[in-house]
């Protein structure tokens, strides 16, 4: 069966409104990061963990530089690195005395002193690096594809149980835990391993200096259209897979020639300031 085989409706469906195959790819790919990436963006936003986001971005060098230095697979070394080191913050915001930005910003601090050591000692893992600072979007595998679609699937089943309780955890934790103490005890770990792997995924997408604000813009876009968590959740899929699209059609426009994953940010930061404009005049 070919790799595509599962979603051949979907891709097929694409080939409609984008030729060569090349693009069509790009198109299926942005869609299926859209799912993830507005779920785990109003999660993001709503925990006030925006500045964690950008922390597990940035761990990927780590494995990365790893890998490249071993000779290992890059997408295993770096998805194993970013859910450890995900945990480990988690770990220290609940059982430490330090405020959670303050354990992020040590996690964050020790990750590319660490990248930075393992680079400075083999100067072909700096060129191998270098790539996945913004992405490359159209150069997306049928392996690649599928692994949107699993982590698309994983995601909806992980918002569908504990989208609900995440969120009276940003609204009220010590509601949160006298409803479900044990929910609320495992959950938030679940959540940063969740979220380190959505942010590496997304890393190969539109790349490390931009995934964050793939996270926050939609969900801020959410938030500011929307009067429910429900609403800001649809709010948010709607601009990511809105930008999405439109970022790769301008981006590979004639004359134009931008890198595609920062048009597509630019896209969703645009929306967000449509939307706010508006809703400030209601």
């Amino acid at each position: 069966m070919e790799p595509l085989a599962l979603l051949a409706p979907v891709h097929d469906l694409m080939g409609l409104f984008w030729e060569p195959m090349f693009l069509r790819r790009a198109s299926l790919a942005l869609g299926l990061l859209a799912l993830a990436a507005a779920g785990a963006g109003v999660l993001v936003v709503n925990l006030r963990l925006a500045y964690f986001a950008d922390a597990a971005g940035h761990t990927i060098f780590a494995g990365l530089a790893l890998a490249l230095i071993l000779g290992w697979p890059e997408k295993p070394v770096a998805l194993g690195t970013g859910a450890v080191l995900g945990l480990g913050v988690i770990y220290l915001t609940r059982h430490s005395r330090l405020a959670p930005d303050t354990a992020i910003g040590l996690v964050f601090s020790g990750v590319i002193a660490l990248s930075l050591a393992l680079v400075s000692r083999h100067s072909g893992a700096a060129r191998g690096l270098s790539r996945f600072i913004l992405g490359d979007i159209l150069t997306v595998t049928d392996g690649e594809i599928l692994a949107l679609a699993g982590l698309a699937l994983a995601s909806l089943v992980f918002l569908a149980l504990f989208f609900n309780h995440l969120t009276l955890e940003s609204l009220s934790p010590t509601l949160a835990r006298i409803r479900r103490p044990l929910l609320s005890r495992f959950l938030p770990y679940l959540f940063g391993a969740w979220l380190a792997l959505t942010v590496t995924v997304a890393v190969w997408s539109v790349g490390l200096l931009l995934v964050t604000a793939l996270l926050v813009a939609p969900a801020a876009a959410g938030r500011a259209a929307a009067s429910s968590a429900g609403a800001m959740f649809w709010t948010a899929l709607a601009v990511s897979a809105v930008s999405g699209q439109l970022g790769l059609y301008v981006s590979t426009r004639p004359g134009v020639n931008t890198a595609t994953g920062a048009t597509v940010v630019l896209a969703a930061v645009l929306i967000f300031i449509l939307i706010q404009a508006l809703a400030r005049r209601e």
